[in-house]
């Protein structure tokens, strides 16, 4: 592999510059992009101290000339770009030259490159900016640089910096970015000698992914790959079945370089329109290759963000694209599946096709129609119940009510659904048995406040069920109470690297919530105990998804730091839903339950759980009184 020499950009001056290391991620970043541009087939990454004392980064690339290894850590030098208007055909991942200069200037360096031309390779001991030797060594082809004491030279820089954990979760999460984008390339990453990610050299994504998220994500994502003369797409699109609850773990990567775009992923997450839940997101890992002219990755220090010279085309393009993979790969597929497997279940078509347009005409007609035997009676009632097909709702006694037309008896539950209708006149219905309205959120109920009104309350089932779940978990935080239940067959679960670190330092901390976790080995972890508030075997991908979305709440703060906001999390993901068709038995535990709160009136998140309109309200609304 051949490469351009190391030189001073002209007009350095019109690119987008800015300190690139804020953290020790930013090293790691910068390093494992300087070796995938020198073409490494193995990339091993040493961290120590969540980098904070030391990285190192080995390559077996094509190493840097001898003569142009110190020139590389001067400013503005770059063996990618000579002039501003190469950037309109960019190919590499890094440009500015500024990447070894600015970890040069807050660390302390030690570098070693060797060249295939070259028999002996070269030495740099940089402290702070300045080189303080220089000297040819014995070393295999490739760059070996070692980063130590980051910001040491800047205490206030240093001190705010995360915890261990929190660096260590950045870290993995970009060198897992790299894995995916790059599969054909053996990365090997290592931490206090733990080897925490080992992905073999590959072409397959899909083993890539198997190696990162675990064999359950790697069976339900699907192969994309689109080229036309504007854009080529290529990766994996994944079945809702592995949706997420944020987009953070899906991938963008925008010719060859992990890049957050708002655009894309719209683009994306509107072409899954159909097939995903509302509130849900999906995954997947998508790389995108546009001629670089449209692209322009000088708009952020970091290269994270991207602008395109016509956003609109892009949105365009991509929605159209990914919409037809999602519905050749998820819908149709999806709706063959359904098909088959509920054919049992579903009614012929000739049957459907025999019922009456109009229930309330039958009925009418049966009214008016001469009378039947009993047999026949019995007979025409059963169709009409089952033409009607209306839900049945039970009362506390499990008794179905029904009533009398001309002797005939309908289903009570289903002439509560039967709306008046009348010109000039609102269309209304009765209410359910269990004063739960149509929209299932709401529950109208009846009682006497505080100062001895009577009148209206009206509950949100889901922000009074959230009170009541967020009071358990606290409780049982705080007083560190066994209420426990051991599982019969303990859950194995598979987590990425820095869900991985978040487990590992805060097991203490989830067993006091009620959730038992061991370190199976590698990134697998074993459930043995849950709350006993949760009745019923959880789920394997629920679990997953709490990992996953409380590693995201708590990854930039210790712990104790985030413990209100993960207990509002449990507490929500444990609740009742709006939505939830909620028996009389179910509404009255969950206001037994409310009742017993210390703050009944407030969900987790400080929302009201309880209205309450008194009857002298209603009369002044109806002019009873002034």
């Amino acid at each position: 592999m051949d490469r351009p020499a190391i030189k001073k950009i002209i007009d350095y001056e019109k690119i987008a510059a800015g300190e690139v290391i804020e953290r020790p991620a930013n090293v790691v970043k910068e390093l494992i992009e300087n070796s995938i541009d020198a073409g490494a087939k193995e990339i091993r990454i040493i961290i120590r101290k969540a980098g904070k004392e030391f990285i190192q980064i080995i390559d077996d690339g094509i190493g840097i000339l001898s003569g142009e290894l110190d020139i590389a850590f001067e400013r503005h030098t770059s063996s990618k770009i000579r002039i501003f208007d190469d950037l309109t055909k960019l190919n590499s991942i890094g440009f500015r030259g500024e990447a070894l200069a600015s970890i040069a200037a807050v660390s302390k360096v030690i570098i070693i490159s060797r060249t295939e031309s070259n028999q002996r390779g070269k030495e740099l001991i940089i402290e702070g900016g300045k080189i303080l030797s220089s000297k040819e060594v014995a070393c295999s082809i490739g760059t070996n640089i070692q980063v130590k004491h980051l910001f040491y030279n800047i205490p206030a820089r240093r001190k705010f910096l995360k915890k261990d954990m929190t660096e260590l979760g950045h870290i993995s999460d970009i060198i897992q970015r790299y894995a995916l984008c790059y599969p054909m390339i053996h990365f090997i990453y290592m931490n206090e000698n733990l080897t925490i990610l080992n992905c073999p050299a590959s072409n397959d994504l899909r083993t890539t992914v198997f190696h990162i998220y675990g064999k359950k994500i790697a069976k339900y994502v699907e192969p994309i790959n689109y080229k036309d003369k504007n854009i080529t797409i290529k990766g994996l699109l994944g079945h809702s079945e592995i949706s997420r609850n944020n987009r953070s773990q899906s991938s963008i990567f925008l010719n060859k370089r992990y890049v957050i775009s708002d655009l894309i992923y719209r683009a994306i997450q509107d072409a899954y329109a159909g097939v995903m839940m509302i509130g849900r997101y999906p995954f997947f890992i998508l790389n995108f290759e546009f001629n670089p002219a449209f692209i322009d990755f000088n708009v952020h220090p970091k290269k994270l963000h991207i602008r395109f010279e016509d956003e609109e085309y892009v949105y365009n393009k991509i929605y159209e694209v990914i919409h037809r993979f999602v519905k050749e790969l998820f819908m149709e597929k999806e709706d063959k599946y359904i098909i088959s497997d509920l054919d049992q279940f579903v009614p012929q078509p000739e049957a459907i096709s025999s019922a009456p347009d109009n229930v309330d005409t039958e009925i009418n007609r049966m009214q008016s129609s001469e009378p039947e035997t009993d047999a026949s009676n019995t007979q025409n009632q059963a169709e009409i119940i089952d033409r009607i097909k209306a839900p049945v709702q039970l009362s506390l006694n499990d008794e179905v009510t029904s009533t009398l037309i001309n002797g005939k008896e309908v289903s009570d539950t289903y002439l509560r659904e039967k709306f008046i209708i009348k010109k000039n006149f609102p269309k209304l219905r009765l209410i359910s048995y269990t004063g739960q309205l149509s929209n299932h959120t709401y529950i109208v109920l009846e009682g006497i406040n505080e100062e001895g009104e009577s009148g209206l309350y009206i509950l949100d089932q889901h922000a009074a069920s959230e009170r009541v779940m967020k009071e358990y978990f606290y409780t049982l935080y705080a007083k560190a109470r066994q209420n426990r239940q051991t599982l019969i067959v303990p859950l194995k679960i598979d987590v990425s690297a820095s869900e991985k670190f978040f487990l590992l330092s805060n097991l203490l901390e989830f067993k006091k919530l009620g959730f038992n976790f061991e370190h199976f080995g590698g990134n697998t972890f074993v459930l043995r105990e849950i709350p006993t508030i949760i009745e019923k075997l959880p789920n394997t991908k629920i679990i997953k998804e709490v990992i996953g979305d409380i590693t995201e709440i708590g990854k930039d703060k210790r712990f104790a730091e985030s413990r209100e906001e993960i207990i509002n999390y449990l507490a929500c993901h444990k609740s009742i839903r709006g939505g939830d068709n909620l028996s009389l038995k179910d509404i009255r535990k969950l206001l037994i339950d409310l009742s017993y709160c210390e703050n009944p009136y407030h969900c987790a998140h400080g929302r009201p759980t309880l209205k309450f309109i008194s009857f002298k309200e209603l009369d002044k609304l109806f002019k009873r009184i002034v």
